[in-house]
């Protein structure tokens, strides 16, 4: 079974890459960036918890026969990547740090592209 941090990795992957066009659009525009990185982080974020309930609900007492059933491939192919990763706690830290990192890293980005298009006044130029 893959260590509930690499499911977590996977979904916010999943999700920034979703995300990830308009983001680019925004940032190319110069228009709602702090709305698309909002969107990107919380969505990034969603997908990363959804992709653990089968987890969760083995944790919370449900028999391990539904919990790794091929319906709960639904939770971003949970039971898949638990065939094909199996104990990987050190590939999930070194993902989920990354990625939380890599969400450090625009959220500064977009803070200093927002802070020098601003001009005195606070309006956006």
């Amino acid at each position: 079974m893959a260590h509930a941090a690499l499911h977590f990795a996977a979904g916010m992957t999943a999700g920034m890459v979703l995300l990830a066009p308009r983001l680019r659009s925004a940032w190319q525009q110069r228009t709602h960036i702090y709305d698309a990185v909002k969107w990107w982080i919380l969505a990034s974020w969603g997908l990363g918890f959804t992709a653990i309930v089968p987890s969760l609900l083995r944790y919370a007492g449900l028999p391990e026969s539904f919990c790794s059933g091929w319906w709960m491939n639904l939770f971003l192919l949970h039971p898949l990547l638990n065939r094909f990763l199996p104990q990987n706690l050190i590939l999930a830290s070194f993902v989920f740090g990354g990625l939380i990192a890599l969400q450090y890293g625009v959220i500064l980005a977009a803070i200093l592209k927002i802070k020098k298009h601003c001009s005195p006044g606070g309006n956006v130029s």
